[in-house]
């Protein structure tokens, strides 16, 4: 028992020496090494801003539409980005060969488009056209936002609707990642036509050979346009999640009801068409100048608005980072983090009525006037940023290895373009602080100095 009470008083003894020890020595750790440096080779950190800065909204750059996730359909009067119509044409292919013979009885043939997001009211009613298409859509075809679909169609309306769009919110917010403030559509609303006789007697007419394939029917039946007609009130842009159109049918004496459907599926054709008009809104005088600055930067989807934004000051060391206006050696110096940060305005963009763009893109200009996404994007799109913080209404955006390149010289600072994402298939626009505002863009630099 006593060799036990030694032992255990030894271990104790020797534990306690060896925390003493080793406090002792890490007392002042900041100071551990220094003898071992030379005197001049510290490292200091500084943090600037750079607020010099310039913005400019101007038109963005005509979008493909052919083959868009979403097609977009309606008539929005923006009180602040003025006048937007959205209106598309698809195809519609065969589900296999059709049930019902010229001998049945043919009770309705209507067209389904199927929808779960709307920005803008529910109070307008909107008023569609439906029309057969006279040209090809060709599926590898290439068209633009100003596709004229109108031209493109044969001029007997088919079907016209007085619509008042619905807006229902799925409950389970939770689990479809909505919230209070930003609130996501779960539910599927439904938009039906009830289409003439006319495209019921051409349905009719095919004959066996024309139904044989999907390539034969569709030079016998090219598709439809849904035309968005003109509004002057507030109004809405729905966002349509399917299409499809069904013929009802009865056989000779049965009165089980038939149906036969024409599918617009994944290799199907769709075409979105994009309109705007801003000639009543506060940017339009200075738009596409950069000779004024406007204090608000306007962005939009659809083919709308992007802004071109200017850093002169991006490849100048000396005036990026005061500290270094003396001393023109900069191989001592690195950026550790070049943040960019555009603020939302919250009264003009009203984000709890109309969804902010969740994403926002910022990519460099070249030489040619063509856009490159910053390597920072390729390092991580998640570094790159460009999301938008809900908690303090910015977007940030990481171009820390970009302004490197451009002080290297292996870039070229021609400017950028903001603009938002998902451009041809979902309705956003957002209203941020411009250069000029009290807020302002900033550009925070936090970097490394080897003295």
């Amino acid at each position: 028992m006593k060799k036990e009470l030694a032992a255990k008083c030894k271990f104790g003894f020797a534990f306690a020496l060896m925390v003493i020890t080793f406090l002792s020595c890490t007392n002042d750790s900041s100071q551990t090494g220094l003898g071992l440096l030379p005197t001049g080779d510290l490292v200091v950190v500084g943090k600037v801003t750079d607020s010099n800065i310039q913005a400019f909204v101007v038109n963005d750059e005509k979008q493909r539409t052919d083959e868009p996730r979403y097609n977009l359909l309606g008539t929005f009067n923006d009180p602040v980005f003025g006048k937007t119509t959205a209106d598309f044409a698809n195809q519609y292919r065969l589900t296999g060969y059709p049930g019902f013979t010229k001998s049945d009885q043919i009770d309705s043939l209507v067209l389904y488009t199927a929808y779960k997001q709307i920005y803008g009211d529910t109070i307008t009613p909107q008023i569609f056209k439906v029309y057969e298409l006279a040209t090809d859509l060709p599926y590898d075809g290439k068209f633009y936002q100003d596709a004229d679909l109108k031209g493109m169609s044969y001029s007997e309306v088919l079907a016209e609707k007085h619509y008042i769009p619905k807006f229902r919110k799925d409950s389970l917010t939770k689990l479809y990642g909505s919230t209070k403030l930003l609130p996501k559509d779960t539910v599927s609303q439904e938009i039906s036509f009830k289409l003439s006789s006319t495209l019921i007697n051409k349905l009719l007419a095919a004959d066996s050979v024309t139904n044989s394939t999907n390539d034969l029917f569709l030079q016998y039946f090219k598709g439809l346009y849904i035309e968005a007609s003109n509004l002057h009130n507030v109004g809405t842009l729905i966002k349509t999640v399917g299409s499809g159109l069904m013929m009802y049918y009865h056989k000779a004496n049965d009165t089980i009801p038939h149906s036969y459907v024409y599918t617009n599926n994944s290799t199907s054709s769709s075409i979105s068409r994009f309109t705007h008009d801003y000639s009543t809104t506060a940017f339009f005088p200075h738009l596409n100048k950069e000779t004024v600055q406007d204090s608000l930067i306007y962005l939009q989807t659809s083919g709308g608005l992007r802004a071109k934004i200017l850093i002169p000051n991006l490849g100048i060391w000396s005036r990026l980072i005061p500290a270094m206006a003396n001393n023109p050696d900069t191989t001592r110096l690195a950026i550790n983090k070049a943040e960019l940060i555009f603020t939302l305005d919250t009264i003009q963009s009203e984000p709890l009525k109309y969804i902010p763009s969740e994403q926002l893109v910022f990519s460099a200009i070249d030489s040619e006037g063509k856009t490159y996404l910053p390597s920072d994007y390729y390092f991580s799109p998640a570094y790159y940023g460009g999301a938008y913080n809900i908690l303090d209404h910015t977007y940030r955006f990481n171009i820390t290895q970009h302004i490197q390149d451009v002080i290297t010289k292996k870039k070229v600072n021609y400017g950028f373009y903001l603009e938002t994402s998902f451009k041809n298939s979902i309705a956003r626009r957002v209203v941020l602080k411009g250069a000029t505002s009290k807020t302002g863009i900033k550009l925070e630099i936090t970097y490394s100095k080897i003295q």
